[in-house]
């Protein structure tokens, strides 16, 4: 792991406090400093292919540009000395303390009014120097891999090493291919209907437009030189040679971005990770033109309009009613990836099983690997922000206890007690399994992160009954979430699963590092090899081309 660099060791003076940093940002108008955020965003490469760091040419590039010349030896030396001096944390707490800021700049609202080119290296290593929070020491072993989920949660997501595009395609599959496979007795919402009572458009045309703008954003980084200015500006006029009519454009433009005259109202911060108002409205509009202030939270807009914000919008009676059909099709679409990419030879596959005689699910997919059977817990809850950028691992721990233990590990407790039992409610292809490896899989990052699985893993063990049926061998729990398994799931074509998840556990057999860290399998970016996700990505381009009505030279 490598650290950042802080202006405070940079400028050989005290660290600088939140209210210091807000009161030296007060200073600018706030336009200046999002549009800045925008256009260093491209320049430095963020988004694709999960870049979070600019490469080192881009590095060496705006050093001269970022930093007064007294400083630049000094900050040349520091990245030969190895640190890290810029990544996209830094963009985003700009960002996200701009808007905060309360009250409004007093001077004029006109970019040209902002920070001087080489005063942006101050502010980025300030803010690198806000995203801290000091190590609380706890001694108890469950309170320290609950400390350490708490303090690298909010590190982990801001280095997320999935594919923004692979996330926004996974939804998109969700509406296209696994909504459609759910038994239409279980359909307990109508999504589309849901949808359009907060948003103006259908759901696939929304989609359209979040990929138009995506693919905007791609084609300014693929074409970014380092001899001209970056424009980074995404105008209605972009459109023209589309059959979009002016008012859907406004009315999407509403939909995903926020203006100066509707910043949010000022509240507490939870969090040096707390990035909610940028992952709702990842735009900033300005003169009737549109900023990507970043990429990869324009890319999760999918996701977060058609199942938060309409959580939002929904009466308080049918929100958990919401949050649990979600579940469900969470728990289809990881079915469909195995199905869809596990080689058969070496897999066999079982949806949602039930014990012989019964209602009673099992777990949610049981996968046999000749005489071992993973058994899989899929988990769609999210971690409430107030508690994941807390920092406060009591309130780590509750949810882990409330969410992952008693509905994942007591459940897998539960199944393993019974298949060891071998009485005649076992499925037969349960019986002569020798081996059980207990997985849980998560929809968000929580899941892979630091101090997690070891958590899980110590409560299972914890609880785990000695006196199960001779010749059974049950397995340390892993968990992971739902990036990492679709990151590894190409290696399934050649490995069985079971053996995947031996390897994890032997190579890091306290089970505290991210799945990812821990396993070779695990690629950074675009998950390779997943033709039926290239395929549905190319889907929704050939939509948008028919729909939109985008010219060959558009």
């Amino acid at each position: 792991m490598k650290v950042w660099m802080t202006w405070s060791e940079l400028a050989l003076c005290p660290r600088i406090t939140k209210e210091q940093f807000q009161a030296e940002l007060a200073k600018y108008p706030k336009s200046s400093i999002l549009i800045a955020c925008t256009k260093l965003s491209v320049g430095f490469g963020y988004g694709p292919e999960a870049r979070t760091l600019p490469s080192d040419q881009a590095v060496n590039l705006y050093i001269p540009i970022l930093f007064p010349p007294d400083l630049v030896p000094r900050v040349r030396a520091c990245a030969r000395g190895g640190r890290i001096l810029f990544f996209n944390g830094q963009l985003r707490y700009l960002a996200a303390e701009t808007i905060r800021l309360q009250p409004a700049a007093t001077v004029p609202e006109l970019p040209e009014n902002g920070p001087q080119n080489n005063q942006y290296g101050e502010l980025l290593f300030k803010s690198g120097e806000l995203l801290y929070k000091k190590h609380v020491v706890v001694h108890d072993e469950l309170d320290g891999y609950a400390n350490l989920a708490a303090e690298f949660l909010p590190t982990y997501e801001i280095t997320s090493a999935t594919e923004p595009m692979f996330t926004f395609v996974r939804f998109y599959i969700w509406l296209t291919k696994i909504i459609p496979r759910i038994p239409p007795n279980l359909l307990r919402f109508d999504i589309e209907a849901e949808f359009q009572k907060a948003f103006p458009f259908p759901i696939l045309t929304y989609a359209e437009f979040i990929a138009a703008f995506a693919s905007h954003a791609l084609q300014e980084r693929r074409t970014q030189t380092f001899d001209k200015p970056i424009d980074a500006t995404l105008r209605k006029t972009w459109f023209k040679k589309t059959s979009v009519s002016e008012p859907t454009i406004e009315r999407m433009f509403e939909t995903v971005s926020f203006s100066l005259d509707n910043m949010p109202k000022p509240n507490d911060t939870l969090g040096y990770g707390d990035f909610e108002f940028l992952k709702d409205r990842p735009y900033f509009l300005f003169n009737g033109d549109m900023y990507m202030l970043d990429y990869e939270f324009a890319l999760g807009k999918l996701e977060s309009a058609v199942v938060w914000r309409v959580l939002r919008s929904l009466p308080d009676e049918k929100k958990e009613p919401w949050l649990s059909y979600w579940g469900l099709v969470f728990e289809e679409y990881v079915t469909w990836m195995f199905e869809t990419y596990a080689a058969r030879a070496l897999h066999r596959i079982y949806p949602s099983p039930r014990y012989n005689g019964s209602t009673d699910q099992i777990c949610d997919q049981a996968i046999i690997c000749d005489d071992t059977a993973v058994l899989i817990e899929a988990k769609l809850g999210t971690c409430a922000a107030a508690d994941r950028y807390s920092g406060n691992y009591q309130k780590i721990k509750l949810y882990l206890e409330d969410k992952l233990v008693s509905k994942g590990v007591n459940q897998l407790l539960n199944a393993i007690n019974r298949i060891s039992a071998g009485g005649t409610d076992v499925p037969d292809y349960l019986k002569g399994v020798r081996r059980i490896v207990p997985m849980i899989i998560t929809r968000d990052d929580f899941g892979g992160c630091w101090g997690v699985n070891a958590y899980l893993n110590k409560r299972f063990q914890d609880q785990l009954s000695r006196k199960l049926r001779k010749g059974t061998v049950v397995t340390p729990l892993v968990c992971a979430s739902i990036s990492c398994l679709e990151r590894m799931m190409w290696v399934l074509s050649e490995k069985p699963l079971a053996d995947v998840m031996q390897e994890r556990i032997k190579t890091d057999p306290t089970l505290r590092q991210p799945f990812d860290a821990a396993m070779k399998y695990v690629r950074h970016g675009m998950a390779p090899k997943l033709h039926a996700h290239v395929e549905a990505f190319k889907e929704l381009a050939e939509h948008l081309i028919a729909d939109f009505g985008v010219t060959a030279d558009g």
